[in-house]
C-alpha cells in the first residue's frame, strides 16, 4: 500500500504522506494559507473557513486544514473564487466587530 500521494498546489508537484492535509501539504512547500480556528495542537474543526482552496473538479471550495490530501489531486490556494470566499468570511466576522478599540479591554489586541 503507498504510504505517499502525489498532488499539485498552485503548479508545483508535491509528494506527501499519505493522511496529511492540504495545508500540511502546502505549509511544506513554503505557501501559507490563511487560518484563524487551525491549531497544529487541536482537534481540527474547520469551522472558520478561512483556510478554504479550491480543488480542480470539485464544485465546492474545501478547508485545507480538514481536507485529506488524494492522488492526483490539483488545488489552487489563491484562485479568484477562493480570495473572494475568504474576503467574504472576513467581513462577516467583522460585521458584529464595534470597531471602538480604545474602550475596549483587549485594546486592539483581538
Amino acid at each position: 500500500m503507498e504510504k505517499t500521494v502525489n498532488i499539485t498546489i498552485n503548479s508545483f508537484p508535491v509528494k506527501i504522506e499519505k493522511g496529511k492535509t492540504i495545508l500540511d501539504a502546502a505549509y511544506g512547500i513554503g505557501i501559507k494559507i490563511p487560518t484563524l480556528c487551525y491549531h497544529k495542537d487541536l482537534c481540527v474543526a474547520g469551522n472558520c473557513r478561512v483556510c478554504v482552496v479550491e480543488v480542480v473538479g470539485q464544485k465546492r471550495l474545501s478547508a485545507a486544514c480538514a481536507t485529506p490530501c488524494e492522488e492526483g489531486m490539483e488545488i489552487l490556494t489563491n484562485s479568484l473564487k477562493v480570495r473572494n470566499s475568504r474576503k467574504h468570511i472576513i467581513e462577516l466576522l467583522l460585521a458584529e466587530h464595534n470597531a471602538d478599540c480604545t474602550k475596549c479591554y483587549r485594546n486592539g489586541n483581538c
